[in-house]
C-alpha cells in the first residue's frame, strides 16, 4: 500500500472556524430569514395600523436574531477549540495519509486512528487554505493545502474527487453548503 498524498493539519481556531462556517446548515440559515422577515412584516403591520413604536421590537429581535445566526459557527469554533485545549493542553494534531483504497487519519494529540474508505465521502469542498471532506456521518474532516507532506496540493483535489465517487464538488470559491 503506497502513500499517495500525506498532509498534516492542525485544529487550530481558524481551522475550526473554517470548519463550522462550512458546516451551517442551510435549513438553519433559511429558519432565521424567514422568522426575521415575520418580525419584520409584523412590525411594518403594527406600524400601519397606526402603532408606529411596534415597529420597535419586530426590528430589534430581527436584528438580534441575525447577529446570532452569523455568529454561531464563530461560537462553535470557541468551544470545540477550548475543548481541545483544555483535554490536550494545546491545538489537535493530525496526519492524514491517502492510499489507492482509503486514507488513515491519525490523531498525533491523543493517539487515535482511524481508517475511513473513499466511498464515506460525501461531499468534497475547498477555501483558500483547506479542503472539507465531509463525510456519511456529518464529520468534516479538514486537509490543509499548505501542509502537505508528501504529493502536491495542487494534485490532491482532482484525485480525492476521482476517489470519492459518491461526492457533490464543492466550488473553489468559500460556500456554506456543506
Amino acid at each position: 500500500m503506497e502513500v499517495k498524498f500525506e498532509n498534516c493539519c492542525t485544529l487550530t481556531r481558524d481551522a475550526l472556524l473554517a470548519m463550522n462556517r462550512r458546516n451551517r446548515n442551510p435549513i438553519f440559515v433559511a429558519a432565521v430569514f424567514v422568522l426575521c422577515a415575520a418580525y419584520l412584516v409584523n412590525g411594518v403591520r403594527a406600524a400601519i395600523a397606526g402603532y408606529p413604536s411596534g415597529l420597535a421590537a419586530p426590528l430589534i429581535c430581527a436584528v438580534v436574531l441575525g447577529v446570532f445566526a452569523y455568529f454561531l459557527p464563530n461560537m462553535q469554533a470557541a468551544v470545540e477549540y477550548r475543548k481541545n485545549a483544555v483535554a490536550f493542553g494545546r491545538d489537535a494534531r493530525c496526519i492524514t495519509k491517502f492510499y489507492d483504497e482509503k486514507f488513515v487519519v491519525e490523531n498525533l494529540t491523543n493517539g487515535k486512528i482511524a481508517s475511513i474508505p473513499y466511498t464515506r465521502i460525501r461531499k468534497v469542498a475547498e477555501d483558500e487554505r483547506y479542503v472539507f471532506l465531509l463525510l456519511d456521518t456529518r464529520v468534516i474532516s479538514p486537509v490543509d493545502k499548505t501542509d502537505f507532506i508528501g504529493g502536491k496540493a495542487e494534485d490532491f483535489v482532482p484525485f480525492i474527487t476521482a476517489k470519492a465517487v459518491n461526492t457533490k464538488r464543492g466550488g473553489g470559491k468559500p460556500d456554506n453548503t456543506l
